[in-house]
């Protein structure tokens, strides 16, 4: 009896429509928290665009020169009536307004609406809103992306992209009088500061060359004669590694005869760690081994070659640290001998190649990177700082660096200027108004990412261009 009343009540009960999930007006806020950085958001409901599609559209979007920020929605969720309705919301360019209005920031916006066909709705609606700055070919984008390429939305979009960060009519053409007498003075000032910050490397780079040379003079040489002890053999793979070796120690050789800079010394070194690899392949080789593969040198002394194993070790007042050494550096740990590090005199007494970690940055680099290869971690953290800093320094020098903390800062004092005039003119405002926060309306600062979450919002920047078109 109960089976039959369930059948029953399956029969004679009605099918009542779905209900829309959300409004349009509540959809279209979620659209927008989807895009507060420029790119391509679509809906999960959007089957025409697999995730591979949509990263390199959204990977183009955010490269674009323009502001590009791009929605692709189903139509049902823009209608207000039925799921059968035909009607949306919204219609044409108005569609990318509203999406504009709620993220609140100027650039171009565009939504391609997903549907079976136009008569439900489908298309695509683009603007760009800007006070300032250049305009864009939108309107001409939405057309050739819709000539060229519906209903293939992937062609599209990637048209629309392409076209619609093309400046229609640069800001600076209004000043192209002038443009030629600020380029020159532009122009002095980048070459002066850049002749300075090539000279102020220079100086240092050529005070780490005096260091360094004498030091590799004397690991080329013990090299050489390492090489030429190699005995001769008939063996086709013995003698490849012993001609490889020499050409690597031949190449630093003649690098270090010619070199200036640091990257010289690092080639230099980087050459004479691969040689070392070299001498120990032919040992294996010799011994019937396989090739070992490559390792960073000796942390105590790189010239004792590649590393065989790791050991933990504290230096004076300094903390434990794990660092790759060599196999007789490894027996000297065993024994509780103290390691054969080498020691460098530059000011006082000598001490630790690491601890001149300006001076012996580039020396460091090459041992520890494999030319084209990976690089390996360098166990001393004070001397990468010192590297580090040293290169940061060279790099603030620089023409490019210098104007950029320039307009930084020009930036910085108009936010400055701006923000104590809105705080006046609101001042006066509540004055006016008797005062009270009741008693008036306060302007609002759009800071964040979202300008309006309830459809609109009360001042539109001015449109640039725009287009609509159903397909």
């Amino acid at each position: 009896m109960k089976r039959l009343l369930a059948v029953l009540a399956l029969v004679v009960l009605p099918v009542l429509p779905a209900q829309a999930a959300t409004t349009p007006d509540a959809y279209l806020n979620e659209v927008a928290a989807h895009l507060g950085d420029t790119g391509v958001w679509v809906d999960p409901g959007v089957r025409e665009l697999s995730s591979s599609e949509v990263a390199e559209l959204n990977a183009a979007a955010k490269n674009a020169a323009a502001p590009i920020r791009i929605a692709v929605i189903p139509a049902e969720k823009l209608k207000t009536g039925s799921k059968y309705s035909s009607s949306l919301a919204w219609e044409g360019e108005e569609i990318a307004d509203q999406l504009y209005d709620r993220v609140g920031v100027e650039g171009v916006y565009a939504v391609l609406v997903d549907a079976s066909s136009q008569s439900r709705g489908r298309g695509f609606h683009a603007v760009q809103r800007a006070d300032h700055g250049p305009t864009y070919h939108v309107g001409d984008a939405v057309d050739e992306a819709v000539d060229c390429c519906a209903p293939n939305y992937e062609r599209m979009l990637e048209r629309f992209i392409q076209r619609a960060q093309v400046v229609d009519k640069p800001w600076y053409v209004d000043v192209a009088p002038w443009a030629g007498g600020i380029a020159g003075v532009f122009g002095l000032w980048w070459g002066t500061v850049t002749l300075g910050a090539h000279r102020a490397r220079r100086r240092d780079e050529k005070a780490h060359l005096a260091i360094t040379r004498p030091m590799l003079n004397e690991e080329i040489i013990e090299l050489s004669q390492q090489v030429a002890a190699l005995p001769a053999t008939n063996d086709p793979q013995q003698a490849k590694l012993s001609k490889d070796v020499l050409d690597a120690v031949e190449k630093a050789r003649h690098r270090l005869d010619a070199a200036k800079t640091d990257p010289d010394v690092e080639a230099v070194t980087t050459l004479l760690g691969s040689a070392r690899y070299g001498l120990v392949c032919i040992d294996a080789v010799r011994a019937g081994k396989p090739i070992p593969e490559p390792t960073p040198p000796c942390f105590f002394d790189p010239r004792h070659g590649p590393s065989a194993a790791e050991v933990e070790w504290q230096p004076e007042g300094g903390a434990v640290r794990t660092v790759n050494v060599c196999a007789a550096c490894k027996q000297r740990d065993e024994a509780g001998e103290q390691p054969q590090i080498r020691m460098i005199t530059l000011r006082r007494a000598p001490m630790p190649y690491w601890s001149f970690g300006e001076e012996m940055a580039a020396y460091i680099d090459g041992y520890w990177s494999q030319g084209a290869g990976p690089t390996w971690w360098f166990p001393d953290q004070e001397a990468r700082r010192a590297g580090q800093e040293m290169r940061s320094r060279w790099g603030s020098r620089r023409a490019g660096a210098r104007f950029g903390r320039l307009t930084s800062s020009i930036g910085s004092g108009v936010d400055s200027w701006s923000s104590s005039r809105s705080s006046y003119s609101s001042d006066n405002d509540n004055d006016d108004d008797g005062g009270g926060w009741s008693s008036g309306s306060r302007r609002r600062s759009y800071s964040s990412r979202t300008r309006s979450s309830g459809g609109g919002s009360s001042r539109r920047s001015s449109r640039r261009s725009g287009g609509s078109r159903g397909f």
